[in-house]
């Protein structure tokens, strides 16, 4: 499996990928995911990226359940 985000692959970027991220603004830690934040594409580091990605989860998760009851009283009515 490849493992693009470590060694040899972050050594072409500025820095070795390192930056402040955008979402948190931790300093000196690796920005290396790209992320849209309010519309605009932004390198975020792996903690905001794998928190955006749990709360897109959690809110499919949520709407999956609130669609069947929106349908039901339509069905009745």
């Amino acid at each position: 499996m490849s493992k693009a985000h470590r060694g040899t692959g972050v050594r072409g970027e500025v820095n070795h990928g390192r930056g402040k991220c955008a979402v948190c603004g931790t300093e000196n830690i690796k920005v290396l995911y790209e992320q849209e934040v309010d519309g605009t594409k932004v390198k975020v580091c792996k903690y905001c990226k794998a928190n955006a990605k749990n709360k897109a989860r959690v809110q499919a998760k949520e709407a999956k359940k609130a669609a069947p009851q929106a349908e039901a009283p339509a069905a009745e009515a």
